[in-house]
C-alpha cells in the first residue's frame, strides 16, 4: 500500500521580497537624510537691524540656523508670511510687533521689536519768518515787526510767551505794558510746527525828570508827630499777587493723578491763576487744559514730555505735552 505525502512546500514570491527590500531602502534613506539635515530647535536664531526702527523704515530679517531649508517669517502685523531666508519688511504703524521665525516646518523662534512714528521731514521753504524793526523798546512804545515768510496767507502773532493770537495782521504792531523778556512766536498759513519765536527785552519805562516846579514843599509844621518814627504821608506797600510756583517734574506728576482719577482740572486752579480754558498744545494739536483732563481721565497714560512757561507771578501761561496711552497688554 502506497503511503501519500501531506508535506506542503512553502516559498516566498520573488515580488514581495524586492517589496520589503525596497521598503528598507526607502526608509533608510529618507533617515539618514533627516539624521543628516536635523536641526536641534533650541539653536534657532535670527536677526534684524540694530537700533531705532520708525514707521516706512525698510527692515532686512536674516536668519541665521545652520542647516535651515524652509522658513516662514510672521512679522506680527497680519500682512502674508514671507518664506525667504533673507527677506525685508516695512512697518505701516508705530507699536511693538512679535516677529515668529519657523524653520524647517518645525523650529519657532519669536522676538520682538519696537517700531516708533514715522520722523517727520519739515519743509525749510514753509518755516515762518519775520524780523523785528524794533529790538530795543520801553514800556509804552510800539513793537514794529516785519513778516518776510514765502507764500504765507494767514499770520498768527502773540507777543505775550503765551498761545493764542494777538494779532492777525502781517506786519502788525503792539504796545508791552509789563518790561522783562517776552517771546514772540509767528504761526504762517495755520501750520504749527512751522512757527518761529525770537526774543526781546523789553525795559521799564523812563521816568520823567523832576522839574523844579513839580518839587512839592511841604509844611512839616502841619505833620503830627508819628510816635514809631514813620512817614505818615507814604502810602502802606501793597504785597504783588504771585501764584504757587511748580516745576515741570511735580506738574507732570499731578497730571498722571488726573489720568489715574484722584485729582481734576479745578486741582490746577491756582498755578493757572484760575484759566482753566488756558489754550495748550497737546501731541502738536490745540486744546485746552480742561478738556485735556477730560481726555485723558480714566486713561492709563505716560507723559514722554512735557514743558512749562511761567509769567513773572508765577501763573502758567504756556504748557506743552506729548503723551502716550499704555497697552493693557
Amino acid at each position: 500500500m502506497k503511503t501519500s505525502n501531506n508535506t506542503k512546500n512553502y516559498h516566498l514570491d520573488k515580488s514581495v521580497i524586492l517589496f520589503f527590500v525596497v521598503t528598507i531602502l526607502v526608509t533608510a534613506t529618507v533617515f539618514a537624510f533627516k539624521y543628516v539635515n536635523y536641526t536641534p530647535c533650541e539653536i534657532i536664531d535670527f536677526s534684524f537691524k540694530d537700533g531705532e526702527v520708525r514707521v516706512g523704515d525698510p527692515i532686512q530679517f536674516e536668519d541665521m540656523t545652520i542647516g535651515a531649508l524652509e522658513w516662514k517669517w510672521d512679522f506680527g502685523d497680519s500682512t502674508t508670511v514671507d518664506t525667504r531666508r533673507k527677506p525685508y519688511h516695512t512697518y505701516k504703524k508705530p507699536g511693538d510687533y512679535t516677529v515668529s521665525l519657523i524653520v524647517n516646518g518645525k523650529c519657532p523662534k519669536v522676538k520682538r521689536i519696537s517700531v516708533l512714528e514715522k520722523k517727520e521731514i519739515l519743509d525749510p521753504s514753509k518755516k515762518a519768518k519775520f524780523e523785528i524793526l524794533t529790538p530795543r523798546i520801553r514800556v509804552g512804545e510800539k513793537l514794529k515787526v516785519q513778516d518776510n515768510t514765502l507764500n504765507a496767507t494767514t499770520w498768527e502773532w502773540n507777543f505775550e510767551n503765551a498761545l493764542g493770537a494777538t494779532s492777525k495782521e502781517q506786519n502788525p504792531e503792539y504796545t508791552y505794558s509789563t518790561s522783562g523778556k517776552k517771546t514772540i512766536t509767528l504761526i504762517v498759513n495755520g501750520e504749527l510746527k512751522y512757527a518761529t519765536t525770537k526774543t526781546i527785552e523789553v525795559l521799564p519805562k523812563k521816568k520823567d525828570p523832576i522839574r523844579n516846579d513839580d518839587v512839592v514843599v511841604r509844611d512839616i509844621s502841619t505833620i503830627p508827630d508819628d510816635p514809631i518814627g514813620q512817614d505818615p504821608i507814604a502810602d502802606d506797600p501793597v504785597d504783588e499777587f504771585k501764584a504757587p510756583f511748580i516745576n515741570e517734574k511735580s506738574f507732570k506728576a499731578k497730571v498722571i493723578l488726573v489720568s489715574t482719577k484722584k485729582l481734576t482740572a479745578n486741582d490746577f486752579k491756582d498755578y493757572l491763576c484760575g484759566n482753566l480754558d488756558l489754550p495748550i498744545i497737546v501731541k502738536k494739536k490745540r486744546t485746552t487744559f480742561i478738556e485735556f483732563c477730560e481726555k485723558i481721565k480714566g486713561k492709563n497714560i505716560t507723559i514722554k514730555d512735557l514743558k512749562l512757561t511761567h509769567e513773572e507771578n508765577n501763573c502758567i501761561k504756556n504748557i506743552v505735552i506729548d503723551y502716550r496711552k499704555n497697552s493693557l497688554f
